[in-house]
């Protein structure tokens, strides 16, 4: 019997004289067919023929369906309709190596995403395809296919293209003997659709630098609906999942696997002469004369102006150095605040220098923070102070920790009288600061890029041993999630039907969905109304259903 997904030739169906066809305009064919062939055709999307077979079994017997099956089959033997299976697609591969598929997002997210975290990404692919084969689906409409092409085998990628004009499941470019499936960026809904209903593990690459805002604390809380016992968040910040605690049923669905650092690179270098040039540089040689704070802010534009203005007039005595890699407003420095924005492969090169121009650094472990920052600038042996919710593992502690309570989706509250009380501390106790840096040495060192591909290629060999049973596909395919509903302020449930455009429906008649899948209509009945507490209310949504 033939095996969906397949990958279909450019079809074309059409009517004549009251009987259909389809016209095959690869193989230059017309063949005459029925109404089940057209369906299996049009749902040949679904990820496996299981899945097919359920969604036409209302309509169609078993038998026909099966004989349809069988005929497609012949056909597919002859070159007809269907190309290759995604399984004989000749990819080359070494035995000892595993198999990655990685979502097409990737590509569609580097225009909104910050250079620092696009060119960690660069590394840890360049990185990881040393020990893995990497695959990844490109559609051809790209009018630079031959640029794109020639970057992703530069990053060690293989690129899957396909036809844009065409109606593709991405779930058909997944290798059958794949090892999981590593998602960088944020899962559109209809990857998230896929993603739910293939057997491959999936590790869904968490940056708490993208997490500054509530719209993308709202796709984690979304995307968790969909994980499976064999799926996974890649936190790059240890103190990430901290937030989602309240929302997120299972925060072993969380795994901490940060950015590596090259210490080769970030160390520490001469602080006299890096503060030199830095002055001069930004020309105020007003540096010079006072202490220089780094500051890695966490917050938006208006926050982060809010909370130098606090710190600035706290401590006078003090000069500050706000870096980021993130779209900030473009705010003045006047000496004694100052703004690095790592936005280009020049500034990359430039910040170890500028890292070690620091004196101490502020570092807050909220959403919206860069753990890479933390890591490169404790690399390069800067004593540090922190405030947040938990002390970073990253470190080891190498911090003086200030706790504030945390908050998902509330302003955070900025404790800038006990930062000044441990900066003035930490400045004034040069004992303190070499305990802090050593500490800090030591615990950089071992977060090498070669220690984040081992940690992801473990977790993809966990994850394969934490899949189960294979369970039949739904009828009705699903998602339940939830969303922070800003105006209200307040966690909201939703339910969608899954679809090309998933339609949102009310929570008790999706419940009622899946219930009567495998229970009685008087069970479904009897859970409803415990639900809606409103018999009325039961019966019209079972009425609706049936």
């Amino acid at each position: 019997m033939i095996e969906f997904p397949r990958n279909l030739h450019n079809l074309h169906q059409f009517e004549c004289n009251g009987e259909k066809f389809v016209a095959d305009l690869d193989a230059g064919v017309v063949i005459p067919v029925n109404d089940i062939v057209c369906d299996i055709l049009n749902a040949y999307s679904v990820s496996e023929t299981d899945a097919i077979i359920e969604a036409i079994a209302d309509k169609y017997g078993r038998s026909e369906i099966f004989e349809t099956l069988a005929f497609l089959s012949k056909l597919s033997k002859m070159g007809l309709l269907f190309s290759s299976h995604p399984a004989e697609m000749e990819l080359t591969r070494c035995n000892d190596r595993q198999k990655i598929f990685l979502t097409e997002g990737i590509l569609e997210n580097k225009k909104i995403t910050s250079f620092l975290l696009s060119a960690a990404n660069h590394h840890l692919l360049t990185t990881l395809a040393n020990h893995a084969d990497l695959y990844l689906p490109v559609s051809e409409k790209d009018n630079n296919r031959q640029e794109i092409e020639e970057g992703l085998r530069v990053e060690g990628v293989h690129p899957i293209f396909f036809r844009s004009d065409r109606s593709f499941s991405p779930a058909k470019f997944i290798p059958r003997d794949s090892d999981g499936i590593l998602a960088l960026a944020p899962l559109t809904v209809w990857e998230q659709v896929y993603l739910k209903f293939n057997r491959h593990p999936v590790i869904l690459r968490l940056s708490n630098e993208a997490l500054i805002n509530h719209e993308a604390c709202n796709t984690v809380l979304e995307r968790c609906a969909a994980l499976r016992d064999f799926d996974a968040f890649a936190c790059d910040a240890s103190w990430t999942q901290t937030f989602f605690s309240d929302f997120v049923p299972d925060l072993g669905v969380f795994h901490h696997i940060p950015y590596g650092v090259d210490t080769s690179i970030f160390k520490p270098m001469d602080k006299t002469q890096c503060k030199r040039q830095l002055a001069q540089a930004l020309g105020h040689e007003a540096i010079l004369q006072k202490p220089l704070i780094g500051i890695v802010p966490g917050l938006n534009s208006h926050e982060t102006l809010r909370f130098m203005r606090k710190l600035r007039f706290a401590n006078p005595n003090f000069n500050y150095l706000v870096i980021h890699s993130t779209e900030m407003d473009n705010f003045t420095s006047d000496g004694c605040v100052n703004f690095f924005n790592i936005a280009s492969l020049q500034d990359k090169e430039a910040s170890p220098f500028i890292f070690n121009a620091l004196d101490a650094l502020v570092f807050p472990t909220i959403l919206g923070a860069s753990a890479l920052l933390l890591l490169e600038i404790v690399a390069c042996g800067i004593p540090t102070v922190v405030w947040g919710y938990s002390t970073p593992e990253e470190i080891s502690g190498a911090c003086r920790f200030i706790q504030i309570s945390p908050s998902l989706f509330d302003p955070v509250d900025l404790p800038v009288e006990s930062i000044s009380q441990e900066l003035r501390f930490l400045l004034e106790n040069p004992n303190e600061q070499q305990v802090l840096v050593q500490v800090g040495l030591k615990a950089t060192s071992t977060w090498s890029w070669q220690e984040t591909i081992r940690r992801i290629l473990r977790l993809f060999g966990d994850l394969q041993n934490c899949k189960g049973p294979e369970y039949k596909s739904a009828k009705h395919r699903l998602l339940f999630r939830k969303h922070y509903n800003p105006i209200c302020g307040e966690i909201e449930s939703e339910a969608f039907v899954l679809s090309k455009v998933p339609a949102p429906i009310d929570i008790e008649q999706a419940i009622a969905m899946t219930l009567l899948e495998e229970h009685t209509l008087m069970e479904v009945k009897t859970v409803l109304h415990s639900i809606c507490k409103e018999p009325e209310r039961a019966e019209k949504i079972l009425e609706n259903l049936l």
